[in-house]
């Protein structure tokens, strides 16, 4: 939900066939840190149905019409008022168990430390290979291509998923304007968390921690922005 569907058909009508069941986030792993972001361990918005586990099964709730006829439907028992208080339990031990976060305002710090010494620490670490933009929730960069039909006649344009680090993503007229590892890594991190917020109102970093987990080089998005914002702007 956040992207604008109103800009983009494709992506409306996806996001208007989805059904969406969300669950409240019980045991965050190691590399999580919704609770800093405001983006969990609690579902909050832009589901059909959330639930909540618990030992004996789920307490659900609605977040929309299908999803309150859904639950309708289903003839389950209200839940009692301990489940409800052992659901938010859950849910406060789950935040308090967080051991990494995210400041706020970010937004002006990083535009104002684009020329910080870290940017080059951090790219003699960084493969480049896209691996966090690949499991990123909000992650979103694309690619053109055109393929001509075999007769000459026509060509189809596909729309296909790319990522900010790959070389070609900002080439412009056959050259690239971010060609070393260490602009595409400013590119990624400065659009999430500081561009993020003039185009849509909030950062694009909801705390999952998967660029955390899925980096080959072991890469820390929280710990490279405390490096970041440590000094002076050069």
């Amino acid at each position: 939900h956040f992207l604008s569907a109103a800009g983009d058909p494709a992506f409306r009508a996806r996001r208007e066939a989805l059904f969406i069941v969300a669950v409240d986030c019980a045991f965050p792993a190691d590399t999580c840190f919704c609770a800093s972001t405001g983006d969990g361990p609690e579902v909050g918005e832009g589901h059909d149905i959330a639930m909540a586990e618990l030992d004996e099964g789920f307490l659900l709730r609605a977040g929309s019409h299908r999803g309150q006829a859904i639950i309708n439907a289903l003839g389950l028992a209200a839940a009692s008022r301990a489940q409800r208080e052992q659901a938010r339990e859950e849910l406060h031990r789950a935040a308090a168990s967080q051991s990494r976060s995210l400041p706020g305002g970010l937004r002006d710090a990083l535009f104002a430390h684009q020329e910080h010494g870290h940017w080059a620490v951090m790219a003699e670490r960084c493969l480049a290979c896209g691996n966090c933009t690949a499991v990123c929730p909000t992650c979103f960069c694309s690619a053109n291509e055109a393929r001509p039909s075999l007769d000459g006649v026509e060509s189809e344009q596909v729309r296909l998923w790319d990522s900010c680090f790959s070389f070609e993503h900002s080439n412009l007229h056959g050259r690239p304007l971010r060609a070393d590892i260490r602009h595409r890594y400013r590119q990624w991190l400065t659009h999430k968390l500081a561009g993020w917020h003039d185009q849509y109102g909030r950062s694009g970093c909801t705390g999952c921690g998967r660029c955390i987990t899925w980096c080959p080089a072991g890469i820390d998005l929280t710990a490279e922005v405390a490096a970041l914002l440590e000094g002076e702007p050069a």
